[in-house]
């Protein structure tokens, strides 16, 4: 009668299991990376849209008899009462995007040479023009929002 005494597992399997666990765990946090980032993108240009209709509607409803704007920046959007920003004014929201997107400084704004989309009363009209978002980390991945000049506002 012949006994096996060496039961067990060897150190080359326990470092073939930890390769083929490293592998997949990279592929997986790749893909979940790329998914985090596209959805960020999605989530800032649905927030600049939103905003942007908050201050048409306020405008168009004339909430204290004002126009309302919303002021960009690289990392952020102003909703502020008026035509001019004040970034000390209380009453200003601000929605502020994700680190990871932002409004490139060169191209992002196409809103006729300015920051701020202003509405006007009764009407509702602007300037018109775009706002293009983009990750921080690759500035090829970019959402378009663009505004016409009855103040109707898009994303693609």
């Amino acid at each position: 009668m012949y006994i096996f005494k060496n039961k067990g597992i060897t150190i080359i399997e326990i470092l073939i299991v930890i390769a083929i666990i490293g592998i997949i765990s990279a592929i997986i946090f790749v893909n979940l990376s790329d998914f985090r980032n596209e959805q960020s993108l999605k989530n800032t240009s649905i927030d600049i849209v939103s905003v942007l209709n908050k201050a048409r509607q306020k405008t168009l409803s004339s909430v204290n008899s004002m126009n309302y704007s919303v002021h960009f920046e690289t990392g952020s959007a102003t909703l502020f009462t008026g035509t001019i920003y004040n970034s000390l004014d209380s009453s200003n929201e601000v929605i502020s995007f994700d680190p990871s997107v932002n409004i490139p400084v060169s191209g992002g704004l196409n809103i006729g040479g300015g920051s701020d989309v202003t509405f006007e009363r009764l009407t509702g009209d602007t300037i018109g023009g775009t706002i293009i978002i983009s990750l921080v980390s690759d500035s090829t991945q970019q959402k378009t929002v663009t505004i016409n000049k009855t103040g109707v506002i898009s994303s693609n």
